[in-house]
C-alpha cells in the first residue's frame, strides 16, 4: 500500500502507483518506491557494472551518514536500494535523500532506463515493469519481458537446489548479515526457520514434542489463569485473554516444532480454544460455588461430584448464554494478539515456494 506521502512525493515526479508501488522513470533513471510495515524504500534499476558500483558504494556510505532514518544504501544484486525507518518526519529526509542518491548517480557514465539491467541490450520503450516478492520484500525491476521471466526461474530454480541442500542456521545468518546488516540476528533467525528448516530427519531430531503438544500446554495454562482472573475482575479480565495467546505461542516455540501454515493454524485455534475453556472453568467454578452453598453431598464419589459440577457450569452458560458469547467472541479476537505472528503468516503472507513475479505495467512513459 502507498500511503498519501509517498503518493504525493509519485506525482510530483511523474511516476505511477500500481499495484501497491511506485514505479517509472525519473530523468533517465528507472526508478521504484514502496513502503511498509515501519519501512519506506526506493530502488534504482540499470546495468550497473561491478567496478562501477564499487565506486558508487563508496560514496554511498558518506551519504548515509547524513540522514538518520536510513538503514542502508547499498547495491543488492545489482539494484541500487536505500532503505529507512518510517517514523514521523521519515519521509522529508526519504525525499533530500532520493535527490542527493540521483546526484551521486549523474557524475557517473550510467546506461539510462532504456539498457536492459540484466542482459545490458536496448528496450526500445518495449520494456515492462515487474514486481518481484521473495519472502515478504518487494523488488520493481524494468526490463526485457523475458529477461524478467529468466530472472525468475532462475532464483526459483536456486531456491528449489537450496531446500534440497539447506545449509546450517549458522551459514545461513553469517550470509544474510553480509547483505542485510540492519537485520537482527533474531530477524534472521525467524527467517531462517520460515525458508530453510524443512521437515527432515535432522529436524524432527531436534524436535522435543510435536508442536500442538506444547500448544495445547500453553492453552490449558492460560485458560486457568484467565478464569481466576475472571474471579476476581469479572467480565473486566476479557483484556488478558492476549495472555492466552502468548502462553499458546510460547508453548509451541518450545517444543521447537517446524513453523509454518499448519503451525500457525494450530496456535490460532488453541489460543481460541484456551479462551472457550476459560469461559467454561470459570461457569464451572460459579456453579459449584452455588451448589456447595445449597446442596451437601452424601454418599457421591469424587467423579459424580465432578459431573454434577460441570452440569452446573453448564446450565449457568446457558442462563447467561448471551455474556458468555460475548465473552468468548471479544476474548478470543483479544487472544489472536498474543498469536499475532501466527496471524499475519496465515491470512497476510501467501505460502512462498519460491519467487513471484507480476508484471505491473506493460509500457513505461517517461515523465514529463
Amino acid at each position: 500500500m502507498v500511503f498519501y506521502g509517498l503518493r504525493k512525493f509519485a506525482r510530483e515526479l511523474g511516476l505511477e502507483v500500481q499495484s501497491g508501488v511506485v514505479c517509472g522513470i525519473y530523468e533517465r533513471y528507472a526508478v521504484s518506491m514502496c513502503e511498509g510495515n515501519g519501512y519506506k524504500a526506493f530502488s534504482i534499476s540499470a546495468k550497473f557494472e561491478k567496478e562501477l558500483c564499487d565506486q558508487i558504494e563508496m560514496e554511498l556510505m558518506e551519504l548515509e551518514g547524513n540522514y538518520r532514518r536510513v538503514a542502508y544504501i547499498r547495491f543488492i544484486e545489482g539494484i541500487l536500494e536505500a532503505r529507512f525507518v518510517d517514523n514521523p518526519g521519515t519521509m522529508k529526509q526519504f525525499r533530500n535523500c532520493f535527490f542527493d542518491v540521483l546526484s551521486v548517480l549523474d557524475e557517473y557514465e550510467i546506461p539510462d532506463a532504456d539498457i536492459c539491467p540484466k542482459c545490458g541490450l536496448p528496450m526500445y520503450g518495449q520494456g515492462v515493469w515487474s514486481l518481484f516478492k521473495l519472502y515478504g520484500r518487494k523488488t520493481c525491476l524494468y526490463t526485457h519481458e523475458h529477461c524478467a521471466a529468466a530472472m525468475e526461474q532462475e532464483v526459483n530454480r536456486e531456491i528449489e537446489w537450496n531446500r534440497q541442500h539447506p545449509v546450517s542456521k549458522e551459514e545461513f545468518i553469517e550470509s544474510m548479515m553480509e547483505i542485510h546488516e540492519d537485520e537482527s540476528r533474531e530477524e534472521l533467525e525467524k527467517l531462517y526457520e520460515e525458508i530453510e528448516e524443512p521437515d527432515t530427519e535432522e529436524r524432527r531430531m531436534q524436535r522435543r514434542l510435536p508442536g500442538w503438544v506444547g500448544a495445547l500446554c500453553g492453552s490449558v495454562l492460560g485458560a486457568f489463569i484467565l478464569a481466576v482472573a475472571r474471579g476476581f475482575l469479572g467480565l473486566a479480565a476479557i483484556y488478558f485473554s492476549w495472555l492466552c495467546g502468548e502462553l499458546v505461542r510460547a508453548g509451541y516455540k518450545w517444543t521447537k516444532d517446524v513453523r509454518g501454515k499448519k503451525g500457525s493454524i494450530i496456535m490460532i485455534v488453541m489460543a481460541i480454544f484456551s479462551v472457550f475453556l476459560a469461559a467454561v472453568l470459570s461457569a464451572v467454578s460459579y456453579g459449584a460455588e452455588i451448589m456447595n452453598w445449597y446442596h451437601t453431598f452424601n454418599d457421591v464419589s469424587f467423579a459424580e461430584k465432578c459431573m454434577e459440577y460441570l452440569a452446573a457450569g453448564f446450565r449457568v452458560m446457558e442462563m447467561q448464554k448471551r455474556d458468555y458469547l460475548v465473552y468468548i467472541v471479544v476474548g478470543s479476537f483479544i487472544s489472536l494478539i498474543g498469536v499475532a505472528d501466527a496471524v499475519m503468516n496465515l491470512f497476510l503472507n501467501k505460502e512462498e515456494k519460491g519467487m513471484r513475479r507480476k508484471r505491473i505495467q506493460k509500457e513505461n512513459k517517461p515523465a514529463a
